[in-house]
């Protein structure tokens, strides 16, 4: 390899194929776009061949960028392998390892690696904390959690980021309500209807993200105060209080007098879902076996 092309080159270059966008690229990698074009610019050069075709829209990767990618991907696993084999090597004794996991959903939904965590570090204390995703960030950027599953939506700015988990919303409502003869349930029908909805400082990121959606459709919502544990919210709605927008991952929660129905409308982009969150400068060795294990378990 070309000794002035580096890891940092490699790693901006396989952003830019995957958003096919210098943009969208820069953000995901938290920089701006001209230092992203700069050093993408300088590696074509040092390999003396064109990666990309520059348009209007984005970009299209050349024959040779097209080549180039997946010895790319190559090149970066195996760093992270030489990285973990050479952590690995250090000593164990006493370590601790923090994971953090959002309360918004049904625990069942998150996957539980803490017992292969504790066979690989078996003198580590490996602890479990939920959270509000708002709060985990917090840790996790103040160095208190070293990864957290976070739902999607919530404001993770200069974290590393993963999508694990995709989890469409379902209404849940009294079994004794008008609509639960239906199969699936429209907005429409659930206007004036009043709904459990949380307050926005407990995550503005997604809050936002449901207010765009609703005023898209020109719904306006009919907010009750949700309480803080999805348990005393079910309880409530079995008996009549009100209803709410879910994961679909509680309907594993068998509550009586609470049924679940399907949205009718392609809420695609009012999905929830969960995200692994962790501070690139973390270099606990047990971090890169975490985040194996949980890819292991999405594919």
């Amino acid at each position: 390899m070309n000794e002035s092309i580096d890891l940092r080159q490699f790693r901006y270059f396989l952003a830019v194929c995957e958003e096919l966008n210098f943009s969208r690229a820069a953000l995901r990698l938290h920089i701006s776009q001209p230092p992203l074009s700069r050093q993408i610019h300088q590696l074509e050069e040092q390999l003396g061949v064109q990666l990309f075709n520059r348009h209007k829209s984005g970009v299209t990767l050349t024959e040779a960028g097209t080549a180039f990618l997946p010895e790319v991907k190559k090149t970066l696993l195996q760093a992270e392998k030489a990285i973990a084999v050479a952590r690995s090597k250090r000593s164990t004794d006493a370590g601790k390892f923090i994971i953090g996991y959002t309360t918004v959903f049904e625990r069942s939904a998150i996957p539980d690696v803490t017992k292969e965590m504790q066979q690989r570090f078996a003198d580590w204390q490996i602890l479990s904390k939920g959270n509000y995703s708002v709060n985990l960030v917090r840790e996790v950027k103040n160095g208190t959690m070293d990864v957290a599953f976070v739902g999607l939506h919530t404001e993770t700015q200069d974290l590393a980021v993963e999508k694990i988990i995709d989890d469409p919303l379902v209404v849940a409502l009294p079994a004794g309500h008008k609509l639960a003869a239906r199969r699936s349930i429209s907005f429409d029908d659930l206007r004036e209807e009043p709904m459990f909805w949380f307050e926005r400082r407990m995550n503005p990121g997604f809050y936002d993200h449901c207010q765009t959606f609703f005023q898209s459709i020109n719904f306006k919502l009919n907010a009750i105060a949700e309480p803080p544990d999805h348990h005393i919210m079910l309880g409530l709605i079995a008996e009549g209080k009100g209803i709410a927008l879910v994961p679909s991952s509680l309907q594993c929660i068998k509550r009586q007098g609470v049924v679940f129905r399907k949205l009718k409308e392609d809420t695609k982009r009012l999905s929830m879902g969960i995200a692994v969150a962790w501070s690139k400068e973390n270099l606990s060795p047990a971090l890169l076996f975490f985040l194996e294990l949980v890819r292991a378990r999405k594919q």
